[in-house]
């Protein structure tokens, strides 16, 4: 399980069901990796800090938003969706796989992990693959 400093080390692949049923709000928003949440037909319940800089989104536009549709169409595939529809099927899991993201400002290649968890919530977790965006977005934390 996650404790105390232990936080800002853990990686996207380390996670797990147990770390994520004890996370507080603020140990979520703390994590040094992309993080959503979403319920079983796609509504965005949590959108970490990390994420929300570097997709450069308004967390209270995204949060209570259809993630497929309103957040993150470019998702809405076989090869997005339909792992995590394929994951909620089999009674959860996880998966890793490279995606990238078109957004209006341009794409974005990442590292996704998905986790289904077998009580219907489903995670997303975000690595960026692109150094360069990560230095290029780190001094607009204010931002968001």
């Amino acid at each position: 399980m996650i404790f105390g400093p232990q936080l800002t080390h853990l990686s996207p692949d380390a996670i797990t069901l147990d770390d994520l049923k004890t996370l507080s709000a603020e140990q979520f928003d703390a994590l040094p990796f992309g993080a959503i949440k979403l319920d079983p037909d796609g509504v965005v319940l949590g959108y970490n800090f990390k994420e929300a800089k570097l997709a450069r989104k308004q967390r209270d536009e995204v949060i209570g938003k259809a993630f497929f549709v309103e957040v993150a169409p470019c998702t809405d595939n076989v090869d997005f969706r339909g792992r995590l529809d394929a994951l909620a099927k089999d009674g959860g899991g996880t998966q890793a796989f490279d995606y990238v993201f078109a957004f209006a400002w341009g794409k974005r290649s990442v590292r996704m992990r998905i986790l289904v968890d077998p009580l219907g919530v489903w995670w997303l977790f975000v690595t960026n693959l692109d150094k360069h965006d990560l230095d290029k977005h780190d001094e607009n934390d204010d931002d968001l």
